[in-house]
C-alpha cells in the first residue's frame, strides 16, 4: 500500500507542475502574447504583429530604482564636447601612466600631474581611494575628475594595476566625481 501512496503523491505533484507551467501565453502576469511566425497567409502578413511591453516591476530592481538613482544621470555630450573630451583624455593619460610606472599613487602627485598639463586648479578634483567596506586602510591609488566645457568630465583613477581615463558628462547633482555612498 505504501507504493500506492507514493505513486499517487507523485502524480499530484506532476499534475501541479504541469498545470502551473502550461498556462496559455499571455495568461500570467508579465507574459508577452504569442505571435504567429508563419506569414505565408495573407491574413497574417497584412499587419505587423503587436507585442505587449512587460508592465510592472522588473524582478532584479526595486520598484523605485530609476527614481532613487536619478541623481546619478549625467548630461549627454555634444559631438564637439565628446571630441574635446577625447583630446583632453589623450593628454591626461601619459603623465598618469608615468606615475603608475613609478609606483606613485599619491593624490598630490596626481593633482600635480594634472596641473602640469595647464589645467586650471578649480577644474580638478582628486581624492584618495576609499577603503573597501569593512576595511580601514584604503588601497593605493587616487581618483580624479577634470571638468571641461559646460558639462564635460574626464574621470578615472590611478592604481597599481591600471590607469583609467573616461570621458563622460557631468551630473546635475554632483558634477564630475560621484560622491561615495553605500
Amino acid at each position: 500500500m505504501r507504493a500506492g501512496k507514493v505513486t499517487w503523491l507523485a502524480a499530484v505533484v506532476a499534475l501541479a507542475v504541469l498545470a502551473s507551467g502550461c498556462a496559455a501565453p499571455g495568461t500570467r502576469d508579465g507574459d508577452v502574447p504569442a505571435t504567429p511566425t508563419d506569414t505565408s497567409s495573407p491574413a497574417l502578413s497584412s499587419s505587423p504583429p503587436v507585442l505587449a511591453e512587460p508592465t510592472g516591476r522588473q524582478p532584479d530592481a526595486p520598484a523605485n530604482h530609476a527614481d532613487n538613482n536619478g541623481w546619478k544621470r549625467r548630461h549627454e555630450l555634444s559631438a564637439a564636447d565628446e571630441r574635446a573630451g577625447r583630446e583632453l583624455a589623450a593628454r591626461i593619460r601619459p603623465p598618469l601612466e608615468a606615475l603608475r610606472a613609478a609606483g606613485d599613487f599619491a593624490p598630490a602627485s596626481t593633482q600635480g600631474a594634472l596641473l602640469d598639463l595647464g589645467i586650471q586648479a578649480d577644474a580638478i578634483t582628486v581624492a584618495a581611494m576609499r577603503p573597501p567596506i569593512g576595511q580601514e586602510t584604503p588601497p593605493p591609488g587616487a581618483v580624479y575628475a577634470v571638468r571641461f566645457g559646460n558639462v564635460g568630465c574626464v574621470i578615472g583613477d590611478v592604481r597599481p594595476d591600471r590607469v583609467m581615463v573616461e570621458v563622460t558628462g557631468a551630473a546635475a547633482e554632483f558634477g564630475c566625481l560621484e560622491p561615495f555612498s553605500h
